[in-house]
């Protein structure tokens, strides 16, 4: 079973060189409520709606570079297992909603019962594409009739994955599964560590490209 006091020690030591001087703010990982961790800092901080697929909420988001920020929770379950969400958002430090731009998530029951793969990826953007495609149609729906009931038509066929879940170690080659325990504290710190790292390089080679 995690212990949360090393669970905030090991996860701190590996987002460490991640936190970026200069354009960002420093942050760790602290206690929010008696099983929940969430990322905290003393610098820029902002708020962002954060999706879940069902509902969803306000939360306080951490500036990390750019215009890109991050959210992190962890909660232990009682009487055991861990559920881990990262979202990274993107907009300015005013916008109270922000744009999410997708959710890593990591679901570990300890019973091995769990029919999605572990841990994995939600992509929310195409839900943003669709409601604002929606509150379009509904400004011209008195004046330009025609036009609404064709863009109404083509919001229905947009398909909503927001719920999908697309593995991110999905090992078939070898071991044949898409299902990961978290076996303990050191563990989860390198995947964090690991997925900073990816999402930091992807995020500043999209902000490059649209520079050009």
């Amino acid at each position: 079973m995690l212990r949360p006091e090393n669970v905030i020690s090991a996860i701190n030591k590996a987002t460490q060189p991640f936190i970026m001087d200069g354009d960002g703010s420093s942050f760790s990982l602290t206690r929010y409520a008696p099983r929940i961790l969430r990322l905290k800092s003393s610098d820029i901080t902002s708020t962002a709606y954060n999706n879940y697929g069902n509902d969803g909420e306000s939360v306080n988001v951490i500036k990390w570079f750019d215009n890109f920020w991050l959210f992190v929770e962890i909660q232990f379950l009682n009487p055991k297992g861990t559920l881990i969400s990262l979202s990274v958002f993107e907009g300015e430090e005013i916008d109270p909603k922000k744009t999410q731009l997708f959710r890593a998530e990591w679901d570990d029951y300890e019973d091995g019962n769990n029919s999605h793969p572990q841990p994995h990826w939600h992509f929310i953007t195409n839900k943003l594409i669709e409601n604002n495609a929606k509150v379009f149609a509904e400004l011209l729906a008195d004046e330009q009739e025609t036009f609404a009931t064709f863009l109404d038509e083509e919001i229905n066929k947009i398909v909503d994955l927001s719920k999908f879940h697309f593995a991110m170690n999905g090992d078939w080659v070898k071991s044949k599964k898409h299902i990961h325990v978290i076996e303990d504290e050191n563990n989860l710190a390198s995947w964090f560590g690991g997925l900073l790292g990816h999402l930091k390089n992807e995020l500043e080679f999209l902000s490059k490209k649209r520079q050009v």
